[in-house]
């Protein structure tokens, strides 16, 4: 610490009284202890002035600058230098300006018919056609049914026979001929045979000789043929079966009633049109539109085998056609826009509209489907926005304003620019944003 001359408090003496006298009067003890209290008073001084001293030193510490070095004059030029930097790129980089345009629009509406035609490929606005496409696809199958009706039947046991002619003799075997088995049991030809050769073998149809389930017989490894004994055939000509005769039946058994049929037939025909109807919708691109009344179903066939199975079912084996006429809407959209150009101008172009569609009249034989159409409408005149990005470049907001006035198709437009103080469009294309409503 600095050394501060300190400002003694000196008690002035020498008025006072002179020491002679003071010492005779009160005597050399009295003035030993008065002297002593001025030099308490002095030191009390001096202690008082030496703290206010590094008082005043301590607040001069504290509010002094301190002495910076190198290494923060090279960061504070480095900060300078940024903020140059940035100002500069706010006022070379950072300007753009944005321009909402909104454009003349009107509205127009189409209510009326139009055909579309698979025998054309572009659309005909005089006739108000499109192109059309037909889709179409073939499916059959067997359905099962449950037979309700009840009835005592007696059915005889059918099977399959391989007939072998072992004779010099070419053969002819009649309808009926009776083929029987070790047991005695006979079944009968069901179809007549003719020119059997010799060491040929044919397969045929047999029938059992009475009903009941004892004719369900397994294979057999021969059958001899009664008629032929006593000749020179027999024995030469044989049969044998592969598969047991099934079908061998006596006692109640299930059947379907006509009700159970007409309801089968009709259950049928509809599983199978959702069917066709199911697999042509996954053809059919998803760019073509289907509309009610586009469809044709047709039912080629429908057959009904009224023996049931084991759990009292019949089938109905059915098969069908859907044919589809399917159109573009895209195909439809550019003839209605064609056609509001006569009216509009031919500049406009669909900005918005809501088509719905009434049911169709198809004729598959001239591969056509007309249909009603209410077709509501916003047109609008396009703005050609590139071009119109850069004759904005560097022109003042005076001047932009100018420039949309040019612009017979521009009903209004906004003005934004940023950063606040910019008052010029960029010269760069890519910092002028067009947008349009």
């Amino acid at each position: 610490m600095a050394n501060k001359p300190i400002k003694k408090k000196m008690l002035d003496i020498s008025r006072r009284v002179p020491v002679e006298s003071k010492i005779k009067k009160f005597g050399a003890k009295k003035i030993e202890e008065d002297f002593k209290k001025l030099d308490k008073e002095i030191e009390e001084f001096e202690r008082g002035e030496e703290k206010q001293f590094e008082k005043e030193e301590r607040v001069k510490r504290k509010f002094r600058p301190k002495r910076l070095n190198v290494k923060t004059y090279v960061l504070l030029g480095l900060l300078l230098a940024l903020l140059g930097g940035g100002v500069y790129s706010a006022m070379k980089f950072l300007p753009r300006v944005e321009i909402k345009v909104i454009t003349k629009k009107a509205e127009w509406s189409y209510v009326n018919s139009v055909i579309a035609d698979k025998n054309i490929t572009k659309a005909d606005i005089g006739q108000k056609q499109i192109p059309a496409e037909i889709f179409s696809i073939r499916k059959n199958f067997n359905f099962s049914f449950p037979a309700t009706g009840k009835k005592v039947v007696q059915e005889k046991a059918t099977g399959k026979i391989i007939i072998y002619n072992k004779s010099s003799a070419y053969l002819s075997l009649k309808a009926t001929t009776r083929f029987e088995a070790p047991d005695g049991k006979i079944f009968h030809l069901i179809n007549a045979l003719t020119g059997v050769k010799p060491d040929d073998k044919i397969e045929a149809a047999v029938i059992a000789d009475q009903a009941g389930p004892k004719y369900n017989i397994e294979p057999v490894s021969h059958f001899s043929i009664p008629g032929f004994k006593g000749s020179l055939t027999y024995g030469k000509v044989y049969a044998e079966s592969k598969e047991a005769m099934k079908g061998g039946f006596i006692g109640e058994r299930a059947f379907p009633t006509d009700e159970d049929i007409k309801k089968a037939k009709e259950k049928a025909t509809q599983d199978l049109r959702d069917s066709v109807e199911s697999f042509l919708s996954l053809q059919i691109p998803p760019e073509f539109k289907v509309i009610e009344g586009s469809k044709q179903f047709n039912l080629l066939k429908q057959e009904i085998n009224q023996q049931v199975d084991e759990k009292n079912n019949f089938t109905v084996f059915s098969e069908a056609e859907l044919l589809n006429i399917a159109f573009k809407e895209s195909d439809l959209k550019n003839l209605i826009e064609e056609m509001a150009k006569t009216n509009l101008g031919t500049n406009f172009r669909i900005k918005s509209y809501k088509l719905e569609y009434g049911v169709g009249r198809a004729d598959f034989k001239r591969g056509q489907i007309s249909f009603a159409v209410n077709f509501q409408g916003v047109f609008e005149e396009p703005l050609d926005v590139e071009g119109f990005r850069q004759k904005a470049l560097s022109r003042s907001e005076k001047d932009l304003g100018t420039l949309i006035s040019s612009f017979p198709n521009i009903q209004k437009a906004t003005i934004s620019f940023w950063p606040f103080w910019v008052k010029q469009a960029p010269d760069g294309i890519k910092r002028v944003k067009v947008e349009v409503e």
